[in-house]
């Protein structure tokens, strides 16, 4: 019996990602066979599978919540009953990380220290529903959290405004705050960020744009962005965002530039991650504090689009982890 991969990517993932069509080939050089599961016919006859890749929240993005719940209620008891099967990625982790709280546990079980370098998650403070704009400020002066801050949705990814960010630059005006939130101390990086995408042990690393250096001092105006625009090119120059127009400059990778991070860190952080999720494929963002060069771990997300990379990376080293899976000795169905 050859080695079976179910896949299960909704429409829209596929389209972007490409699959199967960038691993069928170097699937097939390595006896890897490749089932894209039909989730209007029963999982269990299209089966067995060696290993099942799915990015399953992504129903949500093309169905009503009803339809989304029963296709993702259907894979996940097809994974129940087939644990000897190897999933990509584990479905508990996949929904934790569209909430933030969990995110930021999970950023903060990665703070250490290594080679002259502090990874560490910004100052981060819950703001319940019905905290009163006093107690927000106690909290504030409790936590010893200096401004400017960031307040981020709880919902990384279900609400229409997870996106949805807002810079505040004073106690006056935490007033108009949007609750429940999480604020964040706002960290000086020279409006650089490194997205870090990884396959199993493998990464690669990214530059994008994102905010410019602000101090508390700066301005009164609260500024609103959306984090997916603030980090990508292609869109207008944002003034009072950007440093200068992400357009018009080059945003390297580590093919180009190979020591963008120090990859002992960054290879830390990962043993992290995966030691607490047992995730596979993730990606997250870093950001290199001006004053100090120490690592700011600010976000975290599964199965990204890998985009800012050499194209050949992420299906290679995809077909890389599937053969450790096939060569473990016994893994057998």
């Amino acid at each position: 019996m050859s080695f079976k991969l179910g896949l299960c990517i909704p429409k829209g993932k596929k389209s972007r990602i490409r699959l199967p069509d960038i691993i069928q080939n170097l699937c097939k050089a390595v006896d890897i066979e490749i089932v894209e599961i039909d989730m209007k016919e029963d999982i269990e006859i299209q089966g067995p599978f060696h290993v099942l890749l799915h990015k399953v929240l992504d129903y949500y993005n093309e169905f009503d919540v009803v339809v989304a719940d029963q296709k993702i209620t259907k894979l996940m008891s097809y994974a129940l009953q087939h644990k000897e099967m190897i999933v990509i990625d584990n479905f508990d982790w996949c929904f934790k990380l569209t909430n933030r709280k969990y995110m930021v546990e999970l950023l903060k079980s990665c703070e250490f220290y290594l080679n002259g370098v502090k990874v560490f998650l910004p100052n981060t403070i819950e703001i319940t529903e019905h905290m009163t704009i006093v107690e927000v400020h106690r909290l504030l002066k409790k936590r010893s959290v200096k401004f400017p801050v960031v307040s981020k949705s709880i919902s990384a990814y279900f609400e229409e405004d997870a996106r949805q960010m807002s810079l505040f630059f004073s106690t006056e005006a935490i007033s108009r705050l949007k609750k429940p939130c999480l604020l964040q101390e706002f960290c000086n990086h020279g409006g650089v960020m490194y997205k870090v995408f990884v396959v199993g042990s493998k990464f690669n690393i990214c530059m994008r744009p994102s905010i410019r250096d602000l101090y508390e001092t700066d301005t009164n105006t609260t500024l609103c962005f959306d984090s997916s625009r603030v980090s990508k090119t292609g869109y207008p120059y944002m003034k009072g965002i950007h440093p200068v127009d992400p357009n018009k400059r080059h945003w390297a990778n580590s093919d180009e530039v190979p020591d963008l991070l120090d990859s002992g860190v960054v290879k830390e952080v990962m043993s992290r991650i995966h030691a607490n999720t047992g995730l596979y494929l993730y990606g997250f963002d870093i950001l290199v504090e001006r004053e100090t060069g120490n690592y700011a771990l600010i976000d975290i997300n599964h199965f990204p689009s890998y985009a800012g990379i050499d194209s050949e990376h992420f299906p290679n080293d995809l077909v890389s982890l599937l053969k450790t899976f096939r060569d473990i000795p016994g893994k057998i169905l």
